[in-house]
């Protein structure tokens, strides 16, 4: 593969089957496609039980990094458990390098404590501009003395993450 490849390829949304994210990816690796599973720390129920595990943080959603009109988009929707790639219209939907660099850093930094500047308003795009997510772009959604929630949104999927950091460490865009 030469590098132009390598530059147009772009992050996709694929929709699984239900609790068939780490399958899915275990398989897609071996198809050697990049993956991405943003996965935190969850309460699951098994046999009446329940533990503490890593569940995805969107369930039956995986990223993967293709080139559209590749043998790699064929080998995707052939992949036991993948049941589309997410779409707008009839068109596959693709998701920014910048939307899955943030959660990358939400997912790895997730229970840090995070700093954020109180002038910012409510729906604002900001960024973090020091501790351990320094760099990760969102969407401040509340706004109080004692903190805020900052939230990357995946557009495409129509969900969000969300964490309380208090008000030092955020810029506006």
């Amino acid at each position: 593969m030469n590098l132009t490849d390598t530059e147009c390829k772009k992050w996709y949304a694929v929709y699984t089957r239900s609790h068939f994210e780490r399958k899915v990816k275990k398989i897609l690796l071996r198809k050697e496609i990049t993956t991405f599973l943003p996965l935190r720390k969850g309460k699951i129920r098994i046999a009446g039980s329940y533990r503490f595990s890593d569940v995805p943080l969107f369930r039956s959603y995986l990223f993967i990094n293709i080139l559209l009109n590749s043998e790699d988009y064929n080998k995707v929707l052939a992949t036991t458990g993948v049941s589309s790639i997410v779409k707008k219209g009839k068109n596959p939907c693709s998701i920014s390098d910048e939307t899955i660099e943030s959660l990358k850093k939400l997912v790895e930094k997730m229970n840090d404590e995070i700093n954020v500047i109180t002038e910012i308003k409510r729906g604002e795009r900001v960024t973090i501009i020091k501790g351990p997510l320094i760099g990760t772009v969102g969407e401040m959604v509340k706004v109080d003395n004692k903190k805020c929630l900052f939230v990357v949104n995946v557009d495409i999927l129509g969900r969000g993450v969300e964490i309380s950091i208090p008000p030092e460490c955020v810029s506006k865009i």
